[in-house]
């Protein structure tokens, strides 16, 4: 597995001026672009605990990044992601966004290849509804430019994508999940930058609205529905790329509440619900440098958060899906910034 890393846009352009007079460091595109200038680098070094009770699963048929998955009938969906960096074109690095859709059985062990996506997307919002999955928005080849508001409908009956209205403004990064007849979408980013709008499609009609903004602009967060809300926890916002603000929107009140905040901030992490909890899981601080392994439940009723066992390997921008007790972590980084992996891990939420 080849690693590689994205800094913000802003220190690419010093990186290549910087590049022929300093020995650069370890970490960030400096990695890649020394690599392109023929140095010899070592590989990123996971941190993992093989004493932890998570359990490590079928590798990922390639290395991916910034997936996403949901649950259909016991088996889960992982779709779109990133596989690399290209070279840097004009000040700007191009990722290799991914339009792969895999379906996983935990039964078997076993990936199957889907129809892939009608375009390559990283950074997506993925939800299933009444047996069909749904797409929503991301980034493209440049994280900085073109985000996308584009929204489709995987049907697994007939392998096929088609066109849903598009989202009324593009986002990435954002928390997505289904509440009755309605998937909402909060927070997130638009050209890499945090947002605090959120939306509403409607399934029925097959329109959007306007719900009420986020007190917070957040993007890469987590999101997860629980007892008919919909929570938004960490994230990155203009000032930190790990904060420990949680949210959650009350479609019945139409409000939004802050909550107690996370005892691990944390930035691209991903979340679910299991037993009505919100559970958020990884992610890390990209400017310190840093990845977690913490994963931390809420109880909503008397507010306050516990730990869960940590992470088999620490990581962020990965795929979590919930199926029965068993909670899945698929991909992601290892790494600070950006790193593919094909590590899956699970653990039984429901064990003692």
């Amino acid at each position: 597995m080849r690693g590689w890393l994205l800094l913000p846009i802003a220190l690419v352009v010093a990186v290549l001026v910087a590049l022929p007079a300093i020995a650069l460091t370890e970490s960030g595109l400096e990695k890649d672009l020394k690599e392109a200038a023929g140095f010899d680098l070592g590989e990123c070094e996971p941190a993992t605990n093989l004493a932890s009770p998570w359990k490590e699963g079928p590798s990922l048929t390639f290395d991916r990044d910034e997936p996403r998955a949901a649950t259909i009938g016991g088996k889960v969906y992982l779709a779109g992601g990133a596989t690399g960096i290209e070279p840097v074109e004009n000040g700007h690095p191009m990722v290799i966004a991914s339009d792969r859709l895999t379906r996983f059985d935990p039964r078997t062990g076993l990936y199957e290849e889907l129809a892939p996506l009608p375009k390559a997307l990283n950074h997506i919002g993925l939800a299933a509804y009444r047996g069909d999955l749904y797409v929503l928005s991301g980034y493209g080849r440049r994280l900085d430019a073109n985000t996308s508001k584009r929204f489709y409908r995987y049907d697994p009956q007939t392998d096929r994508w088609s066109r849903m209205p598009d989202m009324p403004a593009p986002r990435a990064a954002a928390a997505v999940g289904v509440i009755g007849d309605r998937l909402l979408v909060a927070g997130g980013a638009v050209n890499s930058v945090a947002q605090d709008d959120a939306f509403a499609f409607d399934f029925g009609t097959r329109r959007w609205s306007r719900l009420p903004e986020m007190p917070s602009r957040r993007e890469h967060v987590g999101g997860a529905v629980a007892g008919g809300k919909l929570y938004v926890l960490g994230g990155r916002t203009p000032d930190s790329f790990a904060t420990a603000v949680a949210e959650r929107y009350d479609p019945r009140t139409q409000r939004w509440e802050r909550l107690a905040p996370l005892p691990v901030p944390s930035g691209g992490l991903e979340a679910v619900a299991w037993n009505g909890r919100p559970i958020a899981v990884g992610g890390g601080d990209d400017e310190a440098g840093t990845v977690t392994g913490a994963v931390q439940e809420l109880d909503p009723a008397s507010g306050k958060w516990t730990r869960l066992p940590d992470l088999r390997t620490p990581r962020h921008g990965h795929g979590v899906a919930l199926v029965g007790d068993e909670l899945w972590v698929f991909g992601g980084s290892d790494c600070a910034y950006f790193n593919a992996t094909d590590e899956v891990e699970s653990l039984n939420l429901a064990a003692p």
